[in-house]
């Protein structure tokens, strides 16, 4: 590899030789002869330096065509989290939609709050809003998001409250089956699910049904949807059958909550 180095160095140098001799005049010995000799040498060094500059010429295309994709790409992200932000104000405003629209069919008077702290993967179902006494939240309050209960005012500070969700394991909560008489407690089970106990042997409850407030103990008003029952269980020899229930309510991912006052 190293001898063909040295004789094609050698031949350019020899060659650079000749077409300056020939340039200088210094090749008088037949016109012919020495374009003859000459001619190759410099459509070589012509080849060559169109090879070279076609080699630099592809190296500053993709020098560009690098710099392009670079700007695609940056506004391709940049679209990406334009994008994103849209669907999260259209997922924000049909969630306000929904709770605007249970205010006005429901006529509760409510206090709006943001959810401040929640950890949906905690054992214990409680999350943090931002009113509190300040604003007239009081202990024992229903709470709703998108129209759906989701607890009820655990604990109340001056400017802020706790709520424990309806999926917690200490939660009891007086409720019927949508359409009937049929009354239970629906209780907090771990795994954000909810179980309606103390349902009559006699009474007709199927999956489907809707589970919503029953009213009694006067803390939380009747009619507001809990979930709905998934399956129904039920133990011989038992007064009583169980139902689960599936809550309505998306509660891993609360932004904000109105507390029912009335």
């Amino acid at each position: 590899m190293q001898k063909k180095i040295s004789i094609l160095l050698l031949a350019i140098v020899f060659g650079a030789i000749l077409i300056f001799a020939n340039s200088k005049g210094l090749l008088s010995g037949g016109k012919e002869t020495t374009n003859t000799i000459v001619a190759p040498v410099g459509t070589f060094f012509s080849d060559t330096a169109s090879s070279i500059t076609g080699f630099f010429s592809g190296v500053f295309n993709i020098g560009n065509l690098q710099e392009e994709n670079a700007q695609l790409l940056e506004e391709l992200n940049k679209y990406k989290a334009e994008n994103a932000r849209l669907l999260e104000v259209q997922e924000e405003n049909k969630s306000l939609r929904l709770d605007l629209g249970f205010a006005e069919k429901s006529g509760f008077e409510y206090i709006p709050a943001r959810v401040v702290a929640y950890d949906p993967a905690d054992v214990r179902g409680m999350l943090t809003i931002s009113e509190g006494e300040d604003t007239g939240v009081l202990v024992g309050m229903a709470v709703v998001y998108e129209g759906f209960l989701v607890g009820r005012v655990h604990e109340v500070g001056k400017n802020y409250a706790k709520i424990m969700l309806v999926t917690d394991p200490l939660s009891a909560l007086p409720v019927s089956i949508q359409g009937t008489d049929t009354n239970g407690i629906a209780r907090g089970e771990l795994g954000s699910g909810l179980v309606m106990e103390k349902i009559p042997q006699g009474d007709k409850v199927e999956a489907g049904d809707t589970v919503i407030t029953s009213g009694l103990g006067g803390e939380i008003p009747r009619g507001i949807i809990i979930g709905k029952v998934d399956k129904v269980e039920s133990k011989e020899n038992s007064l009583f059958v169980t139902a689960n229930v599936r809550p309505e309510a998306r509660l891993d991912n609360i932004l904000r909550v109105l507390v029912i006052k009335n």
